[in-house]
Parts: structure tokens; sequence; C-alpha cells
């Protein structure tokens, strides 16, 4: 109790200090404290999920002794997470009232809570327990190579097992009522999540399972629980997508490239009413289609509009330029050399090159993001990987001129520009995804089109 103490003393502290708490007041008060045993974090973050957006409420240093602790003044009871970032890896959720304290211990590969938890914190543990094989491949794809071999097997697996999984009843008829859709949504994330990741192979069509052929938009639509899971509009967004460009055969490619441009307004359409059955994520969606409508950084990213220009030193101290290759359709590539994920996509990245090295119509270009003092380490990475098209090293730079311009929270990312400038996808498929080169072939189809 004593340690619990100073370590709520030392939250309040922080939370004050930061700016980033609401007045304290005892009567809406939960407590968080804990101990971080997983990599090198230095801070833990504290977020409440609002509009399907994750919004940081309050952070902490960990310890020498590997411990945190947050003090966090509550408006609603709900689903909170914690984490070093907004993205799932190293993530967690949970349910917390104004009032309640939870222990947690973040272990290497999972958490653990201690007895003296609330009954619907346990229920969040059981249920993370159940479905960690499935985020074991989705999430945390670089401790194994796995594919829709080994995971869709195991998708179907738990599937079946959820029909008899045991129903709660924790005494709080809210929890017990939201948790069910909780499940249904986490279930949905690592299912979506897993395809949006590097693979070294991928399913056709016909080998998707019943879980992704049976997806219904309108079942997930039907109430508000999507605004309750992190990114829950993006994940209905996604869930779209996979429908039609992964399981819908029936389309041609022809018919599906006006969806696949902007999957917002498809979806806003009035002939696709019928998708989202409810008013508030219908407004949501329409909500994300203004959000970036201002000028500069804040531009509207879709299709047409101008990509934003910059300027960074190639290995040779050569300054370049996005502007310079206007005329030529642009696909960049933003990583790092401390990134998993991209490093995973550089055998993929090589042999798209290498289908492309005759045609003088389109560049690739790979912008670094690795930090100023670490650029002898990308020269050595360059060669070592022997990296074709050009390289950019952006460095301490890169968040002014890249990341925030952008707004890319997460890498590798990759951003296709037309002939003209213009933005033709601004969160382009990956090299190892199926439909790159169908959408590289349509761009540049597009511009030589454009042009007569």
């Amino acid at each position: 109790m004593k340690q619990l103490l100073i370590s709520i003393s030392i939250s309040i502290i922080i939370c004050m200090v930061a700016g980033n708490c609401c007045p304290l007041s005892a009567q809406r008060l939960a407590i968080v404290d804990g101990k971080w045993e997983r990599g090198a974090a230095e801070t833990v973050k504290f977020f409440r999920i609002h509009n399907g957006d994750l919004e940081e409420l309050a952070s902490s240093k960990i310890g020498t002794d590997k411990r945190f602790a947050f003090a966090v003044n509550l408006d609603a009871e709900g689903f909170y997470a914690i984490g070093e970032m907004p993205s799932a890896i190293n993530r967690y959720l949970f349910y917390l009232k104004p009032g309640d304290v939870l222990h947690v211990t973040i272990t290497k590969d999972s958490y653990l809570l201690s007895d003296d938890n609330t009954p619907e914190n346990k229920e969040m543990l059981r249920w993370h327990n159940f479905v960690f094989p499935l985020e074991d491949h989705a999430v945390y794809f670089m401790r194994k190579i796995s594919s829709y071999k080994e995971f869709f097997p195991l998708l179907e697996e738990k599937t079946t097992a959820l029909q008899s999984y045991p129903k709660i009843a924790t005494g709080n008829a809210r929890f017990d009522a939201a948790f069910e859709d909780f499940k249904r949504n986490d279930l949905l994330f690592l299912a979506i999540h897993f395809l949006q990741t590097p693979r070294v192979v991928h399913p056709s069509a016909t080998e998707y399972t019943a879980y992704y052929r049976n997806l219904s938009l309108p079942e997930l639509t039907k109430n508000t629980s999507l605004l309750r899971y992190p990114h829950g509009v993006k994940l209905l967004l996604d869930t779209y997508m996979t429908q039609i460009t992964r399981i819908d055969t029936s389309a041609n490619a022809a018919g599906k490239t006006p969806r696949l441009s902007d999957a917002i307004a498809a979806l806003l359409k009035k002939e696709n009413v019928q998708l989202v059955q409810n008013d508030t994520l219908r407004s949501e969606i329409a909500l994300l289609a203004s959000k970036d409508s201002k000028t500069g950084t804040e531009q509207k990213f879709s299709s047409g509009k101008d990509a934003i220009d910059f300027r960074f030193s190639d290995v040779n101290g050569k300054q370049v330029a996005l502007s310079d290759f206007k005329g030529k359709v642009v696909y960049i590539d933003v990583w790092a050399t401390w990134c998993a994920p991209c490093r995973a996509e550089i055998p993929h990245l090589k042999k798209l090159e290498s289908e492309y090295e005759a045609n003088d119509k389109i560049v690739f270009i790979g912008v670094s993001v690795d930090k100023t003092n670490d650029l002898q380490k990308w020269k050595d990475f360059l060669i070592k990987e022997q990296l074709p098209g050009i390289q950019l090293f952006a460095g301490d730079a890169a968040k002014e001129q890249l990341l925030d311009p952008y707004k890319i929270t997460g890498i590798p990312r990759f951003i296709l520009v037309g002939k003209d400038g213009k933005l033709a996808n601004v969160n382009a498929p990956r090299p190892s995804s199926e439909r790159i080169r169908a959408l590289l072939q349509e761009t540049l189809d597009c511009e030589d089109a454009s042009q007569k």
C-alpha cells in the first residue's frame, strides 16, 4: 500500500506538470499502478478512446525499478488503453470506472493482473489470453515468419471456440453488454490487421476462410461500439476495403477502382447507405472525409491533391527534392534501419523495382527517418542490402518536413505520386501486397492517357 501511495503521488505530479489531466477529483480518480518489463521503454502513456480515436490523458516515466503509475480523472467508465504509443504494438486495453484501481505487469510477451483487480479487467485478461495466439501472429509478426497458412486455421479454430465462450456476469450490466461487442471488434481487428502486415505469401480470393467471407458491414454498424474501439472508423474502412479487394471476385479490377481510390466517399454514397446502419457512424465517416480540408500541411490527402514537397540529402550529400521528379510517377518508401517491418519489405521492393528497371516513367525513392546521428549506420545499411533506387536521408528533419505534413504515425509508409505532382495514393499498398502492381500500372496508364 505504501508503494502504491508513492506511485499515486508521482503520477499526480506528472499529470499536473504535463498539464494533460483534468483537475483531480477524489470521486472520479482512477489509479493505475504497474511494472513494465518489456524492452527499454522510457515512458508509458494512458489513453482514452473517443469516437474511435486514442487521446492521450497522461504519461508516466518508467522508474529504475521498472514501475510506472497514473492518477487520472475519468469522465466516464469505459475502455481505456495503456502503452508506449497509440499503435497496437505494446498497447493493451482495460475497462475502468471512476474510482477503480488497476495493478498490471507488462511482461515480455503479454500482461498479468494481481488478484485484487476488478471483475471487468479480469474478464479483459481472460479474453486477451484467448486471442493471444492470433495477436502474436497479427500484431507481433516480427517475432516469427508466418503466413495465412498458419493464421487462417487458427482464426477458424478461435471463431468456433467463441461459440462456447463462457458468458459473463461481472455485476456491471453496462460492461457485460459492451464486452460482447468488444470481443467481436477485437477479433475483427486481429483478422484484418494480419492482412495488412508483411507476409511471405498471400492467399488467393478463394483461400479466404468463412470468417472473412461472412463479414457483414451492416451487422458491424448496427450500433456505435466501433467508436469505443481504438481506430474503430479506420477498422470499418479497412474491413470494407478487404471485402472489395480480396473477397469480392465478381467485380473486375476496373469496377473496383473508384472504391479503392476513395473508400470513405464510396461508403457515403446514397446507394451504399445500407452498409453503414448507424447514423452516428456515418457522421464520423463524413467527419473523417472533411477533417483534412484545410490548406497547407492540413490539406485533404486524396487523389488529385498536390503532394507536399520535401528535400533531403542523398548518400553523397546532394540535395534531392520530390518536385525534381515531376513528369514521372514516384513511389516513395518511408522507412528506417531499426524498423523490422520496413526491413521485411526490402526483398519485395527490390523485386518490384527490378520489374520496372527499364521504365523511365517511374521512380522509386526511399526516405530514411533514422536519427541524424545514425547517418553512418544508414550508409552502411545501404551498402549491405544493396538498395536500388534513389535513397535519401531525412534525419532529424523528418518530423517537420515529412512525418507531420503527411501525418505519418507508423512506418513503413508508401506514397504514390503521379507525373503531375499530385497524390495518386497517400497510403499506397506495400511492395509485398498483391495489389501494388495493378495500382502502379493503373497510375502509369492513367498518366499516359491524360497526355494523349
